[in-house]
């Protein structure tokens, strides 16, 4: 317990954020990239204060292959690429092999795996990015739910199973957003196609974070932070033409959730330096990288 007062009250030295884009926008190439400094036109440094001190939990399908490949086009330092991988790709497709219901083997995994960083991230300004939330949830999903069941139909889960899916997001959720380190979530979007049938303003399709049942809807009240990513396709970042303009939404109109705490006060309605953005926020930043200025002869 911290004992404070209306002057002194801060809840967290560190993000507790959600970055969410649709799929295949790049957000775990311009999270990493962001986190270590690296993005054009990032003048502060990185939100960490050396590479190792940035953890990913890799459960998408080669996202982290994606993020070294973007890193490589940003020209970064070798020593940027120390920075940890902890990858359960294949734990989470192992998980559709399973045949029993009530699996807990991956969320053990997950948790030990979570353990595992967390004892590491001892001082300075670490940051753990979860790569991605929906693929966590869909995993623990089917675990939980056990493999299609022609005899049974429909999804195989029951109350019993919904509250326990959520309490498995939310003692990992709240394992990994302690106040010791920055923690990121990258997540999902789903905006259901429009038809005939959505001819109303009302009727139209709404956007949706892709992690089902209230753990879903719930999530998003859970952190401090949302952002949208935004990727401007064609609109090359000045000096690199290969890289599209990406940028921090922090007036996102998402249905489901707003953006978050501060983010009127403090930021801009689109921040193009995660690092600058932290920073405005009152959080701790490592720097790592930054340039310095020269002296004057």
């Amino acid at each position: 317990m911290k004992e404070q007062n209306g002057s002194s009250y801060q809840a967290s030295e560190f993000l507790k954020a959600m970055g969410l884009a649709e799929a295949k926008v790049g957000k775990t190439c311009a999270l990493v990239a962001w986190t270590l400094g690296l993005m054009p036109g990032q003048k502060f440094g990185g939100v960490i204060d050396k590479p190792e001190n940035l953890h990913v939990l890799s459960l998408d399908a080669a996202a982290i292959r994606g993020a070294i490949g973007f890193l490589k086009m940003l020209n970064a330092p070798k020593e940027a690429f120390n920075f940890k991988v902890y990858n359960l790709e294949d734990d989470v497709r192992r998980v559709s092999c399973g045949t029993e219901e009530w699996d807990y083997s991956l969320y053990n995994n997950v948790l030990t795996t979570v353990r595992k960083i967390t004892d590491r991230c001892k001082g300075g300004s670490p940051v753990i990015i979860v790569s991605s939330l929906t693929t966590l949830a869909l995993a623990l999903e089917r675990a939980i739910a056990g493999p299609p069941n022609e005899a049974k139909r429909g999804a195989g889960m029951d109350q019993a199973k919904w509250s326990d899916f959520a309490r498995q997001l939310n003692e990992i959720r709240n394992v990994l957003q302690q106040d010791s380190w920055h923690c990121i979530w990258e997540g999902h979007i789903y905006k259901p196609p429009a038809t005939g049938q959505n001819k109303n303003a009302d009727d139209a399709p709404r956007e949706t974070l892709q992690v089902a049942g209230k753990a879903g809807y719930n999530f998003p009240n859970n952190v401090e932070q949302v952002f949208r990513i935004r990727r401007m396709f064609g609109q090359s970042i000045e000096g690199n033409s290969k890289i599209d303009q990406v940028y921090l939404d922090t007036r996102p109109s998402m249905e489901f959730i707003a953006g978050g705490r501060l983010f009127t006060e403090a930021l801009d309605a689109k921040e193009y330096d995660l690092t600058l953005a932290t920073y405005k926020l009152g959080l701790t930043v490592g720097r790592w990288g930054a340039k310095k200025k020269e002296k004057a002869a």
